[in-house]
């Protein structure tokens, strides 16, 4: 399935809350699946986020003026790094995984909000439509 790394790193948070829910065997298996072909992708989205605010960002200091370890994006950089972020989450990226049956979800007990519906729409197959003569 063809993603975009906006698609991949929206469903990280979705898929993870799933991941901690008791369901039925198959479907644990059709998520699990996924989650772990997002796997790869979702770190190197992370490892360029990091890399940006390496870019932008200065080193923080404690309120005695030492350094803390840490460094943020001060509120003058954020739009140039927010700028570069949402461009390079744009890119589509090819992912190896099978959409979730439609079905497979539908009494799974499964409660989703109609914002992480969005997201996960991308990862389920529509259901099957029976014809009646």
């Amino acid at each position: 399935m063809k993603l975009t790394l906006k698609d991949i790193k929206d469903a990280e948070k979705v898929l993870s809350a799933i991941l901690l829910t008791q369901i039925e065997f198959k479907l644990a298996y059709r998520i699990e699946k996924i989650t772990n072909k997002l796997v790869s992708h979702i770190e190197k989205i992370e490892d360029f986020r990091l890399d940006l605010v390496k870019k932008y960002g200065v080193p923080e200091k404690d309120k005695d003026g030492k350094a803390t370890g840490r460094t943020s994006v001060p509120p003058e950089k954020y739009e140039e790094f927010n700028a570069e972020f949402i461009k390079y989450l744009e890119q589509e990226s090819e992912v190896d995984a099978q959409a979730i049956p439609f079905e497979l979800l539908e009494n799974s007990g499964i409660k989703v909000s109609p914002a992480d519906m969005t997201v996960m729409k991308k990862f389920i197959a529509e259901p099957k439509r029976t014809v009646t003569v």
